[in-house]
Parts: C-alpha cells; structure tokens; sequence
C-alpha cells in the first residue's frame, strides 16, 4: 500500500480542499493511505460536486451537495491526525459510493456555523418564554416576524415550527415529561439576541433551561456510504450535522467504532449537535458492529436498523408486479432489488409471510412505483393480494444485517434509542441508556413507517437503564424496552418478533413500565434488578411494570425487584403459555 501525505500535493489545512480532494481520490483509488495533517480543512458547495443520491429517510431532492466523495475506491486508509473538516452550508461530508475495505479514522467533522442552534430560557410567562440565542455561537437575523439561521454559503434557514425539544439546564437530559410539546407558533425581538417565543400551548418550561432549536430540511446525511464493502469508521466525532448522522445502505459489513455524536463545547455549544438520528443503517447484509461511541443531543434515534418495505397493488402478468414505495422519505432507490434477491411477500393486516420468490429484474419507473420481475410465476394467493389492492407488502429479504450493540454510551436524545428491525442475529449488551423515549424499541412495519424486518434472534444483555430513560412520550414509547410492531390484527399464533431475550441487565425506573411486548413469541425476561428510583412521580400513563399482548411461550423468572413500585407487576392480554415468577 503506497502512502501519499496530502502536504505533498499542496492540500494543506487552512484552505477549500473540496474539489483538490476529489481530484487526488480519482487520481489514487486503490492500496493507498492518505494522510491527513492535524488541522482546518474547509469545504464549501461546487457545482462539480453535486450528484443524484436517492438517500434513505430524507427529504427528495434533485442533487446532494458533497464534500469528500469517495467512488469506487478499493483498500484505501484514510488517516486525519486529528483533523478538522469544516464544511460551509448544507453539504454531505463523506460520501462513500461503490468502494470496498475502505477505513476512515481520526477526524473531526464540523461547522463553523452549526446547523442545529440552542436557546436558553430567561424568563416564562403564562403563554410565552424569554429565550436567549447567542448571536455569536449560532449567526441568525430577524426578519419578517422570525428568526433565520446563518448556516454558511449565503444560506439561511428559518426555525422550524415544528416540535423544539427542552432540556434541563441543570444535567443536559431531555425535561421529564415533557418530549414533542413545545411549537412556536410567533416571536418577537426583545434585542440583545433575546426573543419572546409564543408556542402553540404553554408547556411547563423552566428559566435555565436549553431548547434545541431546529432549521433547515433533513437534505445531507453526515458521513452516506452506498453498495460499499467493508468500510470502518474509527475515531470520528460529529459536532454538526443536517441530517442523518452516519447513513448507510445497501451495504454489506460495516464497522463504527468510537464515532461520537457530541455537542461543541469550546464553540460555545452545550447540548445541540445533529438535527436528526445518529446511525440510520437502511438495506444493508452481512455483519454492522457499532461500539464504544457516544450520542447525546441528537434530534432523533441515536441508531435505527431496518429494511425498506413497499407494496404492490397491481398485476402487470404473472411474472410481474408494478410496486410502490410508501414513505416520503424512502423512494427512488436505485438498488431496492437486484437479479436472484428474495423477495418476502407480506400479508399486511396480520404481518404475516405468505411466500417468497426471487428476482430477475427491478426497473424503476418513478421516484415512487417500479416494476419487480420474478424468476417463476407467482402462486395465486399472491396475485389475488396483489390485484386487490393494499393488502400485499414486499420484503428483501437479502437486504437484513446481522448487528452487534456494545459499549456504547446513549446519552439523552429525542425519541428513542436503539431501532431494530432485523431477522438476522442482534446483540445489545454492555451499553448505558439514558433514552428520553424508549431505549430500545424493536419495530418492523409494512403499514406506516414502512421499516420493515421481523426480529428472529435478539440478545438484550447486560445494559444499564438510567431513571431518565422513557423520561418523555415519543411513538412507540410503551416501555423502557418496547417490543411494538406496526401490525393492524395481532395473530397470537403468528407472531411476528421472535427469540428475543432480556438478561442480566440494570434498570433504574421511576414507575415507568420497564416492558412491553406485542406479538412476540420465545421472549424471555430473566436475571434482571430493576431498581425503583425516586427521582420522579408515576407521569407515564401505563399502569403495569410489564405488559405484553398477543404474546406466547414468555419467561418472566428470576428477576429482582428492589424498591417500592407503585405499578401492578404484570398485564397479560391475549397471550399464551406465559411463565411468571
């Protein structure tokens, strides 16, 4: 492997590196090491660098706008030192696209003019706040009865309306109770970068206390790898990001470890760093190992696992159906199917497989329908779902990672912890949660979210659970561990999540409901201490320390209960062969 020391070709920190950078990746593609010095790489929009990736849970657009674009690069090292890459504007830092046994570590990625900002309450009212934005950390204007964020490259960004998340000025966690509840609806300019915010109702808001204040639109993921093999992350902190932290997707083996999701403190930053999830990992095979990073202020899931489901409501002959992706944010993929995948065929009202097939070809026709061609003839209960329109989901099945959770720290984020929505071999042990919402919510979904994927083996071991997990209200929040498929009529004898196991772990639980559980069979709760915590009244309003519904052959043995619980010990509905202690 040749090294090649960036210096050495006149990229040097302290200029725009963006379009020298890709000329030496194009130049070098295989068996080399660059080599990064420690310091301040810019980067700022070029119109060379625009390309059309159709990206997983983002907004549609027509081009993303890159920084560092990798395409089709094989065994390759990319080494920072320590240095910083600062982009200019909304930009896609990494891009990685068709490359393979690429490592990417010792870096700092970050923006100038950050494109989360903060506000600290200064003073409550009975229908509005006082709130401080530091003109100096997070550049703004006030223009036309509103706020505008200076995110770089002469764009701006108006705060968005939506939910604005509050955290506690005191210890940096999400306020209890309080989750998706405060949206500016007016603002007013009081000067000296103080603003009188009138939200849609008045939650409880308390002086001290630190919104993050969300702009833009979810255009860039951070660091986007597409069809690449192999690829390590190592040693990279995020302190800025528009979008999607570390997006991935069809995909095959990917490693993340020490990849830190943090605000900047020096810059003047307490709590604010991505607007959105953490690690979205969408489609992608083989083995995805997240280890020893960290993730606190995100606006989103810190790590969400998942397939992509669409669904067909027309027969085009026997062979082939016309298919339709259903979420907004999830469509136009070029590699949703490809020659031999298996494709799993879903009855949507119960969630339940009804066969499989394999592919010949995908040819997509929109950025929201495709035609999908099988090898043989579909049985006629598929067709007949097919042609009735809204009843059959499709699956590919090729496109679920084994994944392996360990050591990693979730700090307090909005909404929830760790997604998984995989039939392949899930590990999450040794982690600490401080979840706002759930830490770990086992989904899968053909009927709203659209991410799919039945769990069939999970191992939930050894965590610890702080008392400010499950602190607030978010979807799918019935429990610190919440087992909630998207699924219309539950079939107790068709379960759809299955072998999951919750062993050995900590929780330290205000009377919140520790689990919950929908349509799960083998689930096993055992050798856990949940401890009761006084750190808070009962606020959630499950009644149960555990409930689970349409669930059978469950173990819930050899536990500890250490406190005094003011919830009912256990909510059975529907369910089948349940062992208590």
């Amino acid at each position: 492997m040749q090294t090649i020391h960036l210096s050495d070709h006149g990229i040097k920190p302290g200029s725009d590196v963006t379009l020298a950078l890709t000329a030496l990746f194009e130049k070098y593609p295989a068996d080399t090491e660059f080599v990064f010095e420690k310091g301040d790489y810019y980067f700022s929009p070029h119109e060379e660098m625009r390309a059309d990736y159709r990206i997983s849970n983002s907004d549609v657009k027509p081009y993303r706008v890159l920084g560092l674009w990798m395409k089709n690069m094989d065994h390759c090292v990319f080494q920072g030192n320590g240095a910083r890459l600062l982009f200019a504007g909304h930009m896609q830092p990494v891009t990685m696209d068709h490359c393979s046994h690429l490592k990417m570590e010792n870096f700092v990625i970050d923006w100038e003019k950050p494109l989360v900002a903060e506000g600290t309450v200064v003073a409550v009212y009975e229908d509005c706040v006082d709130m401080h934005i530091d003109s100096a950390a997070y550049p703004h204007k006030y223009e036309n009865d509103w706020v505008y964020f200076d995110t770089g490259a002469e764009e701006w960004f108006p705060l968005n309306k939506g939910s604005q998340i509050q955290f506690d000025g005191n210890n940096h966690c999400v306020k209890r109770a309080s989750g998706d509840n405060f949206r500016p609806r007016k603002m007013e300019n009081l000067g000296n970068d103080i603003y009188r915010v009138t939200p849609q109702s008045m939650p409880d808001v308390a002086v001290g206390n630190i919104f993050v204040l969300r702009h833009n639109h979810r255009m860039h993921a951070g660091i986007f790898t597409e069809k690449c093999t192999d690829i390590t992350f190592e040693d990279i902190t995020v302190y800025s990001c528009g979008g999607l932290g570390c997006l991935a997707q069809f995909c095959h083996d990917l490693t993340y470890r020490r990849v830190h999701f943090i605000p900047n403190t020096a810059a003047g930053r307490k709590i604010a760093n991505g607007r959105d999830d953490g690690m979205h990992l969408t489609c992608n095979s083989g083995h995805i190992t997240i280890t020893e990073c960290t993730f606190l202020g995100l606006m989103d899931d810190p790590i969400n696992v998942h397939s992509c489901c669409v669904t067909s409501d027309e027969v085009v002959d026997a062979k082939t159906l016309r298919c339709r992706y259903r979420h907004e944010q999830a469509q136009g993929f070029h590699y949703w199917a490809e020659k031999g995948d298996t494709i799993t065929f879903i009855e949507r009202k119960h969630m339940s497989a009804v066969g499989t097939a394999k592919t010949v070809s995908y040819e997509l026709e929109t950025m929201d329908t495709f035609l999908l061609r099988f090898e043989e003839p579909l049985s006629e209960e598929i067709l007949a779902m097919a042609a009735a329109g809204d009843l059959l989901a499709l699956d590919n099945a090729d496109h679920t990672a084994a994944f392996t959770c360990t050591k990693n720290r979730f700090g307090s984020c909005r909404a929830r912890g760790v997604l998984i929505s995989t039939p392949k071999p899930v590990v999450i042990s040794q982690n600490l949660f401080s979840s706002s919402g759930s830490a770990i919510l086992v989904a899968g979904d053909s009927n709203y979210w659209f991410e799919s994927g039945e769990c069939h083996d999970v191992e939930i071991s050894d965590n610890v659970f702080t008392d400010t997990c499950l602190s607030s209200m978010y979807q799918f929040c019935d429990g610190v561990i919440s087992i909630c498929p998207v699924i219309p009529e539950a079939d107790v004898t068709k379960p759809f999540h299955k072998n999951i196991r919750i062993t050995g772990n900590v929780f330290d639980t205000t009377d919140t409901p520790v689990l919950y559980a929908y349509s799960c069979a083998g689930l096993t709760f055992s050798r856990n201490r949940i401890f009761k915590s006084p750190a808070a009244e009962k606020w959630h309003p499950g009644n149960h320390r555990i409930n689970l519904d349409s669930c059978r052959e469950v173990t819930l043995t050899h536990n500890e209960w250490i406190g005094n619980f003011g919830l009912e010990k256990y909510h059975l509905e529907n369910c089948e062969n349940v062992v208590t202690e």
